[in-house]
Order: structure tokens, then sequence, then C-alpha cells
């Protein structure tokens, strides 16, 4: 029998909401209380640090301000992200009993990033796993991945750069000279490029959701069954927006 994973299609305006639910969603897969997840969704005009960086070295604030651009702190470790209605994340959620699973992080990580390589195929695209965590096409960045393993759960999202405005993400985020200072781990430059600058078209994020949906039912023989969010899942990710994601000392102060 197929294992089965719940597919969670889902996103709201506010970016402090979407970061709310990726805690949520994996803290009640962790729990059992909800399927092995995969989530797709998207934020307008946003950057998003991770967990132990610094606003002041990531963040062109002056730039946000420009083009209306929100800074949201994430649970996960690693560098900070652009994100615009032209970018498709794509996070994922296993308990840690899940067979594909091993104890080194690493290997997780490459575990994890199959389903996106495996989707790309679909679309014509070579991609790997690079260095610093990151999917490449070409040596050129498409997806940044970040991951969190605590309690009984093992979670890892990405970015995936489809039709994004590259060059608002050069403007709002700072170029770094090193890799980490005593302010804050710091993000590693790296060329960037999107899945349209590399087919030399537009692509619909509807063709990459089918093209990643199939990758990660390869890659992972499992069989992905669109459902919504619990009650609960609602209810946590309503307490983590007005107790942690929607507050300027969680986003803005390191």
């Amino acid at each position: 029998m197929v294992e089965e994973w719940r597919l969670v299609d889902l996103e709201h305006r506010s970016p402090y909401l979407n970061m709310a639910l990726e805690e949520a969603i994996p803290t009640m897969v962790g729990r059992g209380l909800v399927p092995e997840t995969l989530r797709f969704w998207r934020n307008a005009s946003a950057v998003v640090i991770g967990r132990f960086q610094s606003v002041e070295l990531e963040v062109d604030l002056q730039a946000c301000q420009k083009y209306n651009v929100s800074v949201v702190r994430r649970f996960t470790g690693g560098g900070a992200v652009y994100h615009d209605l032209g970018n498709l994340n794509y996070a994922v959620s296993l308990r840690k009993d899940s067979p594909l699973l091993q104890e080194n992080l690493l290997e997780n990580f490459k575990t994890l990033s199959l389903g996106v390589i495996e989707g790309l195929k679909r679309l014509g695209l070579i991609s790997e796993l690079g260095r610093n965590s990151l999917i490449s096409v070409k040596g050129k960045k498409v997806s940044g991945v970040a991951a969190s393993s605590s309690g009984n759960v093992f979670f890892q999202h990405g970015t995936l750069l489809v039709n994004t405005d590259l060059r608002i993400l050069s403007e709002v985020l700072n170029s770094p000279r090193v890799e980490a200072t005593e302010k804050g781990v710091r993000s590693t430059k790296s060329a960037v490029t999107s899945l349209r600058d590399e087919l030399g078209r537009d692509i619909p994020l509807s063709q990459v959701k089918r093209a990643l949906i199939a990758g990660f039912e390869e890659a992972y023989s499992v069989k992905l069954i669109p459902e919504g969010l619990t009650s609960e899942e609602k209810e946590l990710a309503k307490r983590l927006y007005e107790m942690k994601y929607s507050r300027e000392k969680w986003n803005l102060e390191s």
C-alpha cells in the first residue's frame, strides 16, 4: 500500500501569519495529530531571515520601505531570502520515525531535496543540492533550504525562484562580505537565477506545482492527498501569530 501524505496548498496575505503556519503544521505533525505534510505557499514582497540572523546585517531597510517589503523572522536557521508572488515556497513535515530520515542532518537535507530536484527534471531542468544547503541550476541558486529537527518532527522548507523579481531581491538583501560576525549568522552570497531565466519563458505556478507534486510522489513513493488544516492547527497558528510572529521584538531584534 502506498503511503499517503497530506498536501496543503494554502497561503495568506500576511507574511507573519504564513510564518506562524510554518511552525504550527510541523508541531501538529510531530504530535501525531495530522498526517505528514507537504505545503505550498507564497508571500507577497517579504524578506524572511533565519532564526539567528541580524536584520541590521542582512536587510536594507530603506530599500524594503521603498518597495513596501515586509521583514519576518522564521523559526529555522539558515540565511535571508526574498519572497514575492513569483516565488513558490514548499515545506515538508515528517515524523522522526519516517523511514526516509536518518540521524545525520545533512543526509536528511539531501533526502528531502530530492523531491524538488525530481520535480525540476519534469520542467526540463537539471539541478543539484550544493554547498550551504541550496539547490542550484548550472551553478546558480534557484532555491534556498532550511530545516529544523526537534521533538518528534523533522521540518524542511525552501523558496523556489520561479518568476521572481531578481532586481528587487538584489536591493533588499545586503551582500555579505563574511560568513559570520558577533552579531549573528550571515547569509552566504550566491549567484541566483530563476526558473523563468533558465527556461527562457514565464512559467505558470500551477505547472511548477504539478511538477513538484509528481517529483515528490516519485522520489518518496507516496501519494499526496489535498487537504485543509485542522481546527487545532488554525488555533495554534493564531496563537503563534499573536504572541510571536506579529511582534517587532521577534522579527527585528536579533
